[in-house]
């Protein structure tokens, strides 16, 4: 028979020393060394942040839909006394706190809001949890929407909104690219009418540009017009000459 025992609390531990079964104290991490006529034990109570996974559940919403919702929570210890002696089993206790708040939640909500802000769910959730676990010694840091599985039928009809709104998108989009092509060619055509000039001279770069290759045949009607008015225009400008015959 063994008459000590040796238990050792880890760093992220703490220790609940019991004598007779009556609470004595929180012990620190350390070595620790029972004999078995003090009627002596040691409960240790891990402290390091922990992640629990809330299982979906089939949930009504408001509008009658039903959802599958799974959560993530990050909580810790930080009253071991209080998370010992509060309730049976904190962990298990959290699990059962965030379920019943998750499932008041989501019937409170329609499909749409659901999925419109699962942000807003986690905030509600947490805001709700987070004091009741604090009772029993536990800090809730963190509640998040992991997944929400919908019915068959809800998600064909979700995919077919989603395509619907782009295949708007992509309307109204070519609606105003057609929109501004005709104002740029409405803005062209007023300008081209008020300078002709313009309109010739993108003429001449166009045959210009035609010219620089290298097999083409150009053939320009009314040259002729456009070179005798030019040579006309030549005529007019030079001084009249001399006769020389002087005056009497």
């Amino acid at each position: 028979m063994n008459i000590r025992t040796v238990v050792e609390v880890q760093e992220y531990e703490r220790g609940l020393l019991y004598r007779n079964g009556r609470f004595v104290q929180a012990l620190e991490p350390g070595r620790y060394v029972l004999w078995f006529w003090q009627h002596q034990r040691i409960d240790k109570v891990d402290i390091r942040e922990t992640s629990q996974t809330v299982e979906g559940q089939e949930i009504l919403t408001s509008d009658k839909i039903g959802v599958r919702v799974t959560l993530v929570a990050q909580f810790k210890v930080v009253d071991p006394v209080a998370a010992r002696h509060t309730v049976e089993n904190y962990a298990v206790q959290l699990y059962q706190d965030l379920q019943l708040t998750l499932r008041e939640s989501i019937t409170g909500r329609t499909i749409e809001e659901v999925l419109k802000d699962r942000d807003a769910l986690s905030a509600q959730l947490h805001q709700a949890v987070a004091p009741r676990a604090e009772k029993y010694g536990v800090t809730l840091n963190r509640v998040g929407v992991k997944d929400i599985i919908l019915p068959g039928v809800v998600r064909t009809v979700l995919l077919q909104e989603v395509e619907a709104d782009l295949k708007g998108r992509a309307s109204l989009v070519a609606a105003r690219h057609e929109t501004a092509a005709a104002r740029a060619r409405a803005n062209t055509a007023k300008l081209l009418q008020e300078n002709p000039n313009i309109l010739r001279l993108q003429e001449l770069e166009t045959l210009a540009a035609l010219a620089s290759k290298a097999g083409n045949v150009l053939i320009l009607p009314g040259l002729q017009t456009l070179l005798s008015r030019e040579e006309d225009g030549k005529d007019q400008s030079q001084p009249p000459a001399a006769n020389g015959q002087g005056q009497a």
